[in-house]
């Protein structure tokens, strides 16, 4: 686990940005949706060239939301155009020894390499359930045309927003970042529940860490904890209060919900915070929480209670 919480140290970049203003966050969106490409080209060009001054995992998140909403927009596209995509394929598949084809219909036609995959399999195979259609994506091996498996495994390889492989990334990814707030709020002897013990108490929504000692932040209790490896854009955060940090604040109190690669400068301000949200892009400074010392009853700073303990 010590190595988990180096990688995740290494993939931040403390001296580039994070918290964003409405034009910075307005010009790389307007770029992502105006270039031409693959996703994983167009995260190269704005983390190398373009927004050279802005964390790069801050970069990657926002080109993630923007194209999670692109592919979600030209689903129907797609489905619509399955069966030329996939005329367009077999006709061509002879003439290219390299298993690209699928690839460069995909940067023509300009959706997600595997949003086009999907469409062909289905069109082709006619799958009566998602989870077979699932099944080849995840073991393209499986699939019974050679050539059109070596072209899914190289879209699969080469799309860096979709697919099974990104999938476990961001799985992993929001892993590590769980660890990481685990081992800091145990550094700063945080007394709390995680998600595991909170669900053995009957909770069945659950934040990162439940303070079982609740502490102050800049004068505000805090009760929770949530971990979010993500940007927190104004829609992201305003669809993650209605789906849990609502509930969290109205069973447990006030919390704080981390992004840890930044938000938009609005997020914070919004008035849906108001049900007891504080937004913010790291784990709370020492010099601005207060804990309960426990032995006299009496609060007293984090430094103090170190110095009480030790």
């Amino acid at each position: 686990m010590e190595i988990i919480a180096s990688n995740v140290k290494a993939t931040t970049d403390e001296s580039k940005k994070r918290i964003l203003n409405a034009l910075e966050y307005t010009s790389i969106c307007n770029f992502i949706q105006h270039y031409h490409g693959l996703a994983i080209d167009c995260e190269m060009e704005m983390v190398q060239r373009i927004f050279t001054d802005i964390d790069r995992l801050t970069l990657k998140s926002i080109l993630q939301t923007e194209l999670i909403t692109r592919l979600r927009a030209q689903h129907w596209i797609s489905e619509a155009k399955a069966k030329k995509y996939l005329q367009a394929f077999e006709e061509q598949v002879s003439t290219h020894p390299a298993p690209t084809l699928l690839l460069k219909i995909a940067c023509l036609e300009g959706i997600s390499p595997m949003a086009l995959c999907r469409s062909i399999l289905q069109q082709k195979y006619k799958f009566e359930h998602k989870s077979d259609l699932s099944r080849l994506l995840k073991y393209p091996h499986l699939i019974a045309d050679p050539k059109l498996a070596a072209n899914v495994i190289q879209c699969m390889c080469s799309d860096s927003q979709d697919g099974p492989l990104v999938d476990l990334r961001r799985r992993i990814l929001g892993e590590e970042y769980e660890f990481k707030l685990k081992q800091m709020a145990t550094a700063a002897n945080m007394h709390y529940y995680d998600e595991n013990d909170l669900r053995r108490l009957g909770y069945d929504k659950t934040p990162d860490i439940k303070m079982i000692v609740p502490f102050l932040y800049k004068g505000e209790v805090v009760n929770w904890i949530e971990s979010k490896a993500t940007f927190g854009d104004v829609k992201t955060h305003k669809r993650y209060i209605q789906q849990q940090l609502y509930s969290y604040s109205n069973r447990f109190g006030a919390g704080i919900v981390i992004y840890w690669f930044g938000y938009h400068e609005d997020t914070p301000r919004l008035p849906d915070n108001n049900v007891g949200i504080i937004v913010l892009d790291d784990f709370p400074s020492t010099e601005n929480m207060v804990f309960l010392n426990l032995t006299d009853d009496t609060c007293t700073t984090t430094s103090n209670l170190q110095n009480s303990i030790s």
